[in-house]
């Protein structure tokens, strides 16, 4: 099965057939965004290939946040049965809605805030949330709890995004920066005419903190790792000292943890306006 075809493929339609999610004619920025994240998307595939490929097609697979698709769509095209999720302003876009409904990909909108999410206890072999828990203003661990709840026994969260400790931060706070998105995207979110609805960096995490979140959460561990995407683009003398910079795995600008659900987490967690 050629996976990096059926990703281009779905990547490719976004070129074909634009969908503009919020109708303020972003069409071109929407597919350089999903084709400059081409090697976050086949990572995720192949790691969820790791987990599930001899026997995927009674695997149930649910991605929240997945924007335009393309890993809900490769997913569902490699022969797993997918479900998606993203923000309501996202899920009011007929052509979005028309993408998942083609694919066969069931898709609804939902706030993370509210915490409760709209599927049956123990209903999914894993839950891929790339991209997601750095973006969230507000506590997420009743995020991880919901997580745990229509998981398996067994299943696994599936979680990528930026590492709080790499070198570009790291540097940054050295020199008296801040590592948080600068002040003027707090206009732009705020921007009808914007596609910055959700772009924000609330809070990252290192890797250990992620780790600590879902043990907490009735998680083991299984796999974890930092990664720093395709070296060759960047130039042969620029790759050789990302390379060198790199061997020190902590500084790499981005990571990924695995963890399978073994126990289901029974916090009463008082949630409020005030803190989540």
């Amino acid at each position: 099965m050629n996976i990096d075809k059926i990703l281009d493929d779905v990547i490719e339609q976004h070129r074909i057939s634009p969908i503009d999610i919020l109708g303020i004619g972003d069409k071109t920025g929407e597919y350089n965004y999903v084709k400059n994240l081409r090697n976050s998307y086949i990572r995720t595939i192949l790691d969820i290939e790791e987990l599930f490929a001899e026997n995927r097609n009674d695997k149930h697979l649910l991605e929240i946040g997945s924007f335009l698709g393309p890993v809900s769509i490769s997913l569902k095209r490699i022969g797993y049965n997918v479900a998606a999720s993203d923000i309501p302003e996202f899920y009011q876009s007929q052509p979005l809605r028309r993408l998942y409904e083609s694919n066969q990909v069931a898709f609804s909108g939902l706030n993370l805030r509210n915490c409760k999410l709209p599927y049956e206890t123990d209903s999914f072999d894993a839950v891929i949330i790339c991209e997601v828990l750095e973006h969230l203003n507000f506590n997420p661990l009743p995020v991880l709890m919901e997580i745990s709840r229509v998981l398996k026994k067994g299943g696994y969260i599936y979680i990528g995004m930026p590492n709080q400790s790499s070198l570009n931060n790291r540097l940054k706070l050295a020199m008296g920066q801040s590592i948080h998105n600068p002040v003027q995207d707090f206009f732009q979110q705020l921007d009808r005419t914007d596609n910055m609805i959700v772009g924000l960096h609330w809070r990252e995490y290192t890797l250990g903190e992620t780790i600590q979140m879902i043990e907490k959460m009735g998680f083991e561990t299984v796999k974890k790792y930092y990664y720093a995407g395709n070296f060759r683009q960047a130039g042969f003398l620029k790759s050789i000292v990302r390379r060198i910079i790199y061997s020190y795995q902590a500084f790499k600008p981005f990571q990924v943890v695995i963890g399978r659900k073994n126990i289901t987490p029974e916090y009463n967690f008082w949630v409020t306006e005030a803190n989540s």
